[in-house]
């Protein structure tokens, strides 16, 4: 599911991605974005660690959230860009 909805005081936009997956282990989230940190056996790694970067580069801000056995959510809030 992906959902959008306003920022902080109707600043900005926020884009929520959630899934019904294995989700993530505590261990692992702390880990998830570091570059060339997987846990598949194919792949960089980098994807995430690529994806942070260009968030924080437009002063936004990347979280997951997660439970085994229940799936993932993803946030990223992005700030209002002034003309």
């Amino acid at each position: 599911m992906v959902s959008t909805a306003p920022g902080a005081h109707d600043k900005g936009i926020k884009i929520e991605f959630q899934d019904t997956g294995e989700g993530i282990s505590a261990e692992n989230a702390k880990k998830i974005f570091n570059p060339f940190f997987t846990t598949k056996d194919h792949g960089s790694g980098l994807g995430l660690s690529i994806v942070k970067g260009i968030i924080e580069s437009h002063q936004g801000h990347i979280a997951i959230d997660s439970n085994v056995g229940r799936g993932a959510r993803v946030s990223i809030m992005l700030p209002e860009i002034e003309p």
